[in-house]
């Protein structure tokens, strides 16, 4: 994570890199990943700058041929922000994007709160986006998610869960638990894989430990891989 646009941009710009060199048809990236997720992110919301970064990603996948969902702030014509996870083809068009609506307190004061939740098609996936600690509210997105669901749609079924969350103490280890479980159970009931995109270490708070180790929750809740900890980290996954 860095503190600027540009340094968070480059990030981001060399991860879909070495994800099309490794063969890989599509990227998941962090919560927030453009602007970084710290307390400088409203000194980061030039309209401009942003919408240049964004074609900057998306013109990047065209060159690789290849998908991205990205974490980026949305800026709304009323002045609200969204904490947003943008979908963009193997073209490098806009599918669609996912605002954030669980929000911690803290993002209440800041952050507008999203609407409902559905599914996108990218590549050959049925896609939706749980971001970070809404994955403590599958008893509201659940049913939201399932009636979404298109008929007779036989594509794999993919939730990305781009994250910020550590395991700094035992209360936050606990709650990583609880997170975890929430992805599990999400993954059985609507037979989808969840693909977690952590941060790895915190700006605000540098001697957190616990972050990183994202995972790789199959249809059946069976936890098929953890990315390392408190380390920077590029996995490729095969679904099917």
């Amino acid at each position: 994570m860095h503190w600027t646009l540009a340094g968070n941009l480059a990030e981001t710009l060399a991860a879909l890199d070495a994800a099309a060199a490794a063969g890989a048809e599509g990227c998941v990236c962090t919560e927030l990943a453009l602007t970084g997720f710290h307390r400088r992110v409203p000194e980061l919301l030039d309209a401009g700058a942003l919408a240049a970064a964004e074609a900057t990603l998306r013109s990047a996948c065209a060159r690789l041929g290849l998908a991205a969902v990205v974490g980026l702030p949305t800026l709304g014509e009323d002045g609200s922000v969204f904490n947003s996870h943008v979908y963009i083809d193997a073209a490098g068009g806009e599918l669609g994007r996912v605002h954030k609506r669980g929000l911690t307190p803290s993002e209440a004061g800041f952050f507008a709160r999203g609407g409902m939740r559905g599914w996108l098609p990218i590549g050959s996936l049925l896609a939706s986006t749980v971001l970070c600690r809404e994955m403590l509210d599958g008893a509201e997105l659940l049913p939201e998610l399932r009636a979404a669901l298109p008929a007779s749609d036989a594509r794999p079924r993919v939730i990305f869960w781009p994250s910020y969350i550590g395991e700094s103490d035992a209360e936050q280890a606990a709650l990583c638990e609880a997170y975890r479980a929430g992805a599990q159970a999400l993954a059985r009931e609507l037979n989808a894989w969840v693909l977690q995109s952590n941060w790895p270490e915190s700006l605000n708070a540098p001697e957190h430990r616990g972050l990183g180790a994202g995972v790789v929750i199959a249809p059946d809740g069976r936890l098929a891989m953890t990315l390392p900890r408190d380390a920077a980290a590029l996995a490729l996954v095969a679904l099917g």
